[in-house]
């Protein structure tokens, strides 16, 4: 299937397991460029380790809680526009 985000990025929030980590395996194998989120670090960095060597694609990650203000700017300085 194409669904046509072949270099779009896409932020997955609750994305190391379950459904958020099915939507952020899908969009990757798709060829978007995928932000996994989630609240903790280990978490985190073991979806996108997994996500990356089950679809190839393009995904990195932001642990932190998205609820707090400072966190989701955080995110947004670390990943808009940026290169990933």
């Amino acid at each position: 299937m194409d669904l046509q985000l072949r270099n779009r990025v896409a932020l997955v929030s609750g994305s190391t397991a379950g459904i958020g980590y099915a939507i952020a395996q899908t969009l990757a194998a798709e060829g978007a460029r995928v932000i996994v989120s989630g609240r903790t670090p280990s978490a985190v960095e073991a979806a996108v380790e997994r996500l990356r060597a089950e679809t190839g694609g393009t995904v990195v990650g932001h642990a932190g809680d998205l609820s707090r203000s400072d966190v989701a700017q955080d995110l947004v300085r670390r990943h808009a526009g940026i290169e990933i």
